[in-house]
């Protein structure tokens, strides 16, 4: 039986990346990536090297997509075609330190990721 599709990645929105850097690394002890890395719209994001369950913080508007879900895949590309077969939208494939990326939305809208760890995510 195909293990169900879990929960592996998440990014929150906020303001100010740097200032958030500080802020979190502060008052819980994150420890971030040395350098925040551009996504496709231009947004900077720096991934929490630290914790156990990974995830980001992201540039942007937060209460607006906020949060992001990044759903964790053995083979991206199937997942892709999964996605479009069933009547949503994933757009191409990006390479970033923690893996392989593709942002999707479901057949009603909703903004979810593809996420491919890279070793040792």
């Amino acid at each position: 039986m195909r293990r169900p599709v879990e929960l592996g990645y998440l990014t929150f929105a906020v303001r100010d990346l740097a200032r958030a850097r500080i802020f979190f690394g502060a008052v819980f002890g994150w420890q971030f990536e040395t350098e925040p890395v551009e996504s496709e719209q231009g947004a900077q994001s720096a991934h929490v090297a630290n914790t156990e369950f990974p995830f980001g913080l992201t540039e942007g508007t937060p209460g607006g997509e906020g949060v992001v879900l990044y759903f964790r895949v053995v083979n991206i590309e199937q997942a892709r075609t999964d996605v479009v077969t069933h009547g949503g939208e994933a757009d191409a494939v990006r390479t970033f330190p923690s893996g392989l990326n593709a942002q999707c939305r479901d057949d009603q809208g909703t903004r979810f990721d593809l996420w491919q760890p890279a070793e040792g995510y």
